[in-house]
């Protein structure tokens, strides 16, 4: 039976214009799982190689090592080896190598579902996807042009990956020593996108030295809380998450997944998906010791998959620890083969859970009164338990 104080949304919805056993997933070790949180019970939380390759057209890029900077204990320096960069787009892809002979393709691709409006999005072997613009959205900057950079985790650990968009009158990338990597103009959504990309040690400073046709040549020291970023109370998880340098960032599609009321008051779960992720929020009000209402919000950013790629199950708890809180909202971003959703309560419980399309993506999303809590997902006959208590997980259908 339905718990009548929660309600999902009510049919399935396409918003601006997709029985699988669980298989290995493209990053061994995929399941991030999130560290336990303390804080108060309203909380806001905003988740938002360098090493040479044959140049060709000349983008040089350089680590420069400091081991007196902390690195994570998880992710040591490890060694990096880089074949060739592609002289070509083909497929959308335009860097490759190697990380201690673990294999890595940096691509832009359709991160939509087929059957949708195409997405561009640059992708990490087929995953963990960052939106892609042409033109001046989001603005250049630093004025080497647009950069994103990510670390993988555990699938990788030690190594992070990076690309640069750069303007059409950048001519190289250098620096001191002088490394190089491919520009490389790939096609894809019917749009043109010129870039660079490539691995390096989660332990190096980067610094990126552009030279220009028609202005003065700029430099750019990256700053580690975008090329090594940690884990922190305002973003508890960053592995598989795009860090970008772009003033604001860009976003490609934002709705309401699900909305109901839980004690009588109105909660809503939305998703914005662009540059900083997959970005869920829970808005609801609850009655607090006093009696009064007080309206509550919690925001976090995930990884973007892609059609073929993992999974992501994102927790939105009120209170911590959460399964004694008022409640958990549960958002999550479906593959396209995914038909039919249930969750199973703690209370022995299970309802469907209705799919949403945003701009070419599914999306479900609900909320669970306290004290019943989720304790399993199933897609078609195919059951989930490691559902999280807060942050998220992912998993390869």
């Amino acid at each position: 039976m339905f718990d009548p104080r929660d309600e999902l949304a009510a049919d399935a919805d396409v918003i601006s214009s997709g029985g699988e056993a669980f298989g290995a997933s493209r990053w061994p070790g995929l399941a991030r799982l999130a560290g336990r949180l303390s804080g108060s019970r309203r909380a806001r939380i905003a988740l938002g190689s360098v090493l040479g390759c044959a140049a060709a057209a000349g983008v040089i890029v350089a680590a420069v090592l400091n081991p007196g900077q902390p690195t994570r204990s998880a992710n040591p320096a490890l060694p990096v080896t880089i074949t060739d960069t592609l002289a070509t787009g083909a497929g959308g892809v335009f860097a490759h190598g190697t990380v201690n002979g673990s294999g890595w393709r940096l691509a832009v691709q359709d991160i939509a579902d087929p059957g949708y409006r195409c997405v561009p999005g640059v992708t990490v072997n087929g995953t963990d996807a960052d939106p892609v613009f042409t033109g001046s959205h989001p603005p250049l900057e630093p004025p080497i042009g647009n950069a994103a950079f990510i670390a993988p985790g555990s699938g990788i650990p030690g190594a992070g990956f990076a690309f640069v968009q750069v303007p059409q009158d950048v001519s190289q990338l250098g620096l001191s020593p002088a490394m190089g990597l491919a520009l490389v103009t790939v096609t894809a959504c019917g749009e043109q996108f010129r870039l660079a990309g490539f691995a390096y040690p989660l332990a190096s400073q980067l610094l990126i030295h552009a030279t220009f046709t028609d202005r003065l040549a700029a430099s750019y020291l990256v700053p580690r809380i975008l090329s090594q970023p940690q884990p922190s109370l305002a973003d508890p998880q960053v592995d598989g998450v795009w860090q970008d340098t772009g003033a604001a960032h860009g976003e490609v599609a934002t709705a309401t997944l699900a909305a109901g009321h839980a004690f009588g008051l109105p909660w809503s779960i939305r998703v914005t998906f662009g540059t900083a992720g997959d970005c869920f929020s829970l808005d609801t009000s609850y009655i607090d010791d006093s009696a009064s209402p007080e309206p509550d919000q919690i925001q976090t950013c995930g990884p973007i998959s892609t059609p073929r790629g993992p999974d992501t199950v994102m927790a939105l708890p009120l209170a911590f620890p959460a399964d004694s809180g008022p409640g958990t909202g549960y958002a999550i971003s479906i593959g396209a083969g995914t038909a039919r959703l249930t969750a199973r309560l703690s209370d022995g419980s299970s309802r469907p859970v209705a799919t949403v399309v945003v701009d070419g993506r599914k999306y479900a999303a609900f909320f669970i009164a306290g004290p019943a809590h989720l304790t399993e997902l199933e897609w078609g006959a195919i059951g989930y338990r490691d559902v999280p208590l807060y942050g998220y997980t992912q998993f390869q259908p």
